[in-house]
């Protein structure tokens, strides 16, 4: 069956929908700026599975000498969740708890890629996680990335071992304040086949469109609810890339 889907125009009808959902606990939010884009992992958009350990294993080894915190060299979780978080291809997808999050990354002009088209509706994704846990295997719970349960799902990022061709929800284990500004969740994808394109995927997602001619007026009333960039990135190129936004020169030259 089709995913259900509903366009939105305004931050009261996003709050609408949010609040049909029950409970809202057990349900993540994802922002796309093309509503066309299925849910898969970076690391699935043209990578082999060699060149996903390549990837991993040169950045373990290459990581110590740049960043002072590493996790130990057996923590498979927390090495994808700080590759992740530096833009490192993974299997991990970003979720989120927060609607407006969600939003933010939906429309924010920050994140379209440069040939995508301006007449592309933007998407948040809502995802009932326990139920595609359920779906997959899994107690209908959600377990932080680390959970032994998980593990089956992560270590084929780094050894060369049989893909268990399912996807787990996790929490994300709060190592650097953006995560817990961003209320940050992962769904973990040990299959090549999107979230939305499995069978039964209309049982644990919706889609809240924003057509593209709302997008704007759309992110105008997050800035005006204070859901800005360098309060979700709290660190100086955020707020720098804030501030230039905000202070354009006076001669209209930038």
């Amino acid at each position: 069956m089709p995913i259900p889907e509903i366009a939105i125009k305004t931050i009261g009808d996003l709050s609408r929908e949010v609040r049909a959902l029950a409970p809202i606990e057990k349900w993540l939010f994802r922002g796309q700026t093309d509503a066309c884009w299925d849910l898969a992992p970076s690391v699935h958009r043209g990578y082999t599975a060699q060149q996903e350990r390549y990837l991993t294993n040169e950045f373990r080894v290459r990581a110590r000498s740049r960043h002072f915190s590493c996790p130990s060299s057996d923590d498979y979780p927390g090495w994808l969740a700080l590759m992740q978080h530096y833009g490192l291809p993974t299997r991990l997808l970003d979720w989120t708890y927060s609607p407006l999050i969600a939003a933010f990354f939906s429309v924010h002009p920050d994140y379209v890629p440069p040939r995508q088209s301006i007449d592309r509706d933007a998407c948040i994704w809502v995802l009932d996680g326990r139920k595609l846990n359920e779906s997959q295997g899994f107690e209908p719970l959600i377990f932080p990335l680390d959970a032994s349960s998980y593990e089956p799902l992560i270590a084929p990022a780094f050894k060369n071992r049989d893909e268990l061709d399912t996807v787990g929800v996790a929490m994300a284990i709060e190592h650097d304040p953006r995560i817990q500004l961003q209320q940050g969740a992962f769904t973990i994808h040990s299959s090549r086949t999107p979230i939305n394109l499995i069978e039964g995927a209309d049982g644990w997602l919706r889609r809240l469109i924003v057509r593209s001619e709302d997008i704007q007026f759309f992110f105008e009333e997050l800035t005006a609810l204070g859901i800005r960039k360098f309060t979700l990135f709290p660190d100086l190129s955020a707020l720098t890339s804030e501030l230039r936004s905000m202070h354009r020169p006076s001669d209209g030259c930038y």
